[in-house]
């Protein structure tokens, strides 16, 4: 049996390596689109970074307001007048910084101690707009506290009284937890990666074999149907396997380009992570192999099992965008779920949490599991002449 394996897994990786073209594609898509997007999410955290440490504090009116601009030299910002378009520019992108308006009645106000008011313009959809309006507020935010308990000193009142109850922080999360809380792409691209490298062999060996009309002269072989099944997932597996070690030597390189040195520290990416990755994946790849062969069994031409499996290729993306957005924790019934599973240990492993065999082992017997059965269910549809020879018109 297992000659008549190796004979299909063979026959089948000759045929899948003809098509170069292809394969180059799926490649080059692991080895840049995974680490690209991350230097780019780097590079714009970094960005923000650097605009929101500006020294500059560009403001309107800032005559009217000698005390504020005082206030602002001894915190090492100097107060710089906007360019004269600088609604619409904010408003265009063109302009990236927030910009302080000082109101005209501020002195008046601010002399009788009556309240004085200032506006940040800002565009909140922009995030370097929101960093620099965030700095702002708190710099405002700080003078007043200041020029209040220099008011409350004044009249012979402790500046303590107007803060009966005091609030002390104590922050349970790491830095690096932080940090990957914005690399939920890594688990994401790492699991769509798997079904990337799968999606044109499967579909090749089901949908396009019976397209050809070479399907049905493989099958009168004297051989089982379930060995022609395994021999094709093998080669579809092995494909899949080889995406993903690319795209996971390729994040590895990623973190040696960050320009962010905060960043790329906290951005570990060792032989540990490296091997809870594969060790977890692994599994993952021959349960999406054998599901993309089975769903592309029940498509009549190559292109209709294009559109199947590309349903599944959108379900996996969602999976770590659906667990950031709804901030659902770490729980035991995630093991049990695939592609959930994968991305919540992998996720774990980036934040630098402890991950036990139980991790590893539980999602990776149940892909083994679902792997058999969509392998088992699609021999059986190999044995029905209404699969085989369900070409389209």
């Amino acid at each position: 049996m297992m000659r008549a394996i190796f004979a299909v897994l063979r026959k089948e990786l000759i045929d899948a390596m003809r098509d170069r073209r292809a394969w180059m594609v799926i490649l080059v898509s692991s080895l840049v689109s995974g680490p690209l997007t991350l230097l780019l999410l780097a590079n714009t955290v970094s960005d923000v970074e650097a605009r929101a440490r500006q020294r500059e504090v560009y403001m309107v009116g800032a005559e009217r307001a000698p005390e504020l601009v005082n206030f602002l030299a001894r915190q090492g910002r100097t107060a710089t007048a906007p360019p004269a378009d600088y609604t619409a520019r904010i408003a265009s992108g063109a302009f990236a910084q927030a910009v302080l308006e000082v109101d005209a009645d501020f002195a008046r106000d601010f002399a009788q101690g009556a309240p004085a008011r200032v506006r940040v313009v800002y565009d909140e959809n922009r995030s370097r707009s929101m960093a620099s309006a965030h700095v702002l507020e708190s710099l405002v935010q700080e003078f007043s506290r200041e020029v209040r308990s220099q008011r409350i000193a004044a009249r012979g009142v402790a500046p303590a009284v107007l803060g009966p109850v005091n609030v002390d922080e104590i922050n349970l999360g790491s830095s690096r937890g932080r940090f990957t809380q914005m690399l939920f792409i890594v688990p994401m691209m790492t699991l769509i990666a798997a079904l990337v490298g799968a999606i044109t062999v499967a579909i090749d060996v089901t949908a396009g074999e019976r397209e050809r009309g070479s399907l049905e002269p493989l099958l009168m072989n004297p051989v089982s149907t379930f060995t022609v099944v395994v021999g094709k997932w093998l080669v579809v597996s092995l494909s899949s396997l080889t995406t993903l070690g690319l795209s996971i030597g390729s994040f590895t390189a990623a973190g040696q380009w960050m320009n962010n040195e905060a960043l790329a520290a906290l951005f570990q990416f060792g032989p540990f992570e490296i091997g809870v990755f594969l060790a977890l994946l692994a599994p993952y790849c021959m349960l999406m192999s054998a599901v993309l062969m089975l769903v592309a069994t029940f498509a009549r031409s190559f292109k209709e099992a294009q559109a199947y499996t590309s349903y599944l290729v959108t379900l996996v993306g969602f999976v770590p965008a659906i667990t950031v957005f709804l901030s659902l924790r770490d729980s035991v019934w995630m093991l049990f779920v695939p592609a959930l599973a994968q991305n919540m240990v992998l996720s774990r492993a980036l934040r630098g949490a402890d991950i036990g065999a139980i991790d590893i082992l539980v999602p990776g017997a149940l892909c083994l599991a679902l792997a058999a059965l969509a392998i088992g269910a699609q021999a059986f549809l190999l044995r029905r002449e209404s699969i085989v020879f369900a070409r389209s018109a």
